[in-house]
């Protein structure tokens, strides 16, 4: 009896361990196969994806280095590592390192982030800054904190050149040439450390005096605007003036040549006139004294409309000339 029980348990015992290796080895398929199915990715359309192998980048070309999108398969997840770069993607990122919203100046200046222009004065300033990934092998094996990097690279740039520039300009009117030049510097800067990015625009999203000097920056702005207002006022006077002006000045011009040339004329005809009754007079200077005399008193008499006493030309009594021409001695 005691046999039989030994005998049935060992049947028992085995028939449990059986089952047991059975579904041992289904768990293990079970694994192997998820295992296998991690390795299976997929790289969307504006992605591109390269696979570290141990830490090491796999492929022997850059083609086959970067996967472009679509299904693929790499080893186990704990073996290859699966990058993806959103390489189509433009990406925005915020440098808030120069800025304090509100912020005071005091012991916690350098907490609150601010830069120095070249006249010692004092700024804050919010950068919005949009890049693509030109480069995904580079980014993939050289970039582990993007964010901080583009941040320090571009907040050093503005500050090196607002340090040489004065606060009414970066205030007002270097706004667009200071984000052109740290663009331009951050990329030189970007490209030399090979973090392969591009940088597609930089913005300067805000930027203020220290809390306490708010209200002398606004005047001192509203100044410089309402300078530049004067002076394009005082140009568009300019324009719409100066035209008229110097048509008028050429009228004058023209105007006194044409009486200059009138008045030669009439001069020129005058001293012929003169030179011609010269001529006569030095051969018979009594009878041309006579009859220049008779013409001028006559001409005289048609414009004065009265009586005109007139000495005798041989020096004798008075004469009474009237205008009709008649004459009565005194």
């Amino acid at each position: 009896m005691a046999i039989k029980m030994k005998q049935k348990s060992i049947e028992l015992f085995e028939g449990f361990l059986n089952t047991g290796i059975r579904y041992f080895k289904w768990m293990v398929v079970a694994a192997l196969a998820i295992i296998l199915l991690t390795g299976i990715y997929k790289v969307d359309s504006s992605e591109v994806a390269v696979v570290l192998r141990f830490g090491a980048l796999t492929g022997a070309t850059q083609k086959e280095q970067i996967k472009q999108p679509g299904l693929h398969v790499s080893l186990p997840s704990f073996i290859d590592e699966v990058v993806k770069v959103p390489v189509e993607r433009v990406q925005e990122l915020s440098v808030g390192s120069l800025y304090g919203s509100g912020a005071l100046l005091g012991k916690a200046i350098q907490s609150n982030g601010y830069v120095m222009t070249g006249d010692s004065n004092i700024v804050r300033m919010n950068i919005a800054v949009k890049y693509k990934i030109s480069d995904p092998i580079a980014y993939a094996l050289r970039v582990n904190d993007i964010s901080a990097a583009l941040q320090g690279i571009v907040s050093g740039e503005m500050t090196a050149l607002v340090s040489g520039t004065t606060v009414d300009d970066v205030l007002t009117t270097e706004k667009s040439t200071l984000t052109s030049r740290t663009m331009k510097n951050a990329q030189a800067v970007a490209d030399r450390v090979g973090l392969g990015v591009t940088f597609t625009n930089i913005e300067l999203t805000e930027i203020t005096p220290p809390s306490e000097a708010v209200e002398a920056f606004n005047n001192a702005t509203t100044a410089s605007v309402r300078k530049e207002t004067l002076i394009q006022q005082a140009k568009d006077y300019e324009e719409s003036t100066l035209p008229g002006a110097q048509a008028q000045a050429q009228q004058l011009i023209a105007d006194a040549n044409t009486a200059q040339a009138d008045a030669v004329a009439r001069a020129t005809a005058t001293s012929a006139q003169f030179n011609a009754l010269y001529s006569q007079y030095k051969q018979n200077p009594s009878v041309v004294y006579d009859g220049v005399f008779r013409a001028r008193v006559s001409e005289v008499l048609k414009q004065s409309g009265a009586t005109i006493v007139v000495p005798d030309a041989k020096g004798g009594s008075t004469r009474l000339i009237l205008p009709n021409g008649k004459k009565s001695a005194e």
